[in-house]
């Protein structure tokens, strides 16, 4: 088996053991006041990014990210933000697949973070 299929197959057996790679709203909150190591990648448009985000959080949009995989962390927890979790959710798939600690925002900016009326910034691009 070739490191890819191998890779792949944890990722499942790691999904069978319980491993949902979701960070709810409040977690992630409470791990940045905590000030653990985070690398908080939004994958929003530019435009929406700029209009709200995660303080700390860095934009790159969601079909760019392959051309900045040689400088994402491999030593930090990542954690993926898109609008409702569902294109995180891929990003996180992928990211895993390749070896990184990365977990996907529960519900997004929408339906997660905002949701949970938890501080955003404004007026940042990236």
């Amino acid at each position: 088996m070739n490191t890819i299929d191998e890779a792949v197959m944890k990722y499942f057996d790691d999904c069978k053991k319980g491993c949902s790679n979701l960070i709810a709203s409040k977690d992630l909150y409470e791990a940045i006041q905590k000030k653990e190591k985070l690398f908080m990648l939004d994958i929003r448009r530019p435009e929406d990014f700029a209009k709200n985000q995660i303080n700390g959080s860095i934009n790159i949009y969601w079909s760019e990210v392959g051309e900045f995989i040689d400088v994402l962390p491999m030593d930090e927890k990542i954690i993926v933000i898109c609008y409702t979790g569902q294109t995180s959710g891929q990003v996180v798939s992928l990211l895993k697949v390749l070896g990184y600690d990365a977990y996907s925002l529960s519900g997004g900016m929408i339906n997660g973070w905002m949701k949970g009326s938890l501080p955003v910034q404004a007026g940042c691009s990236t």
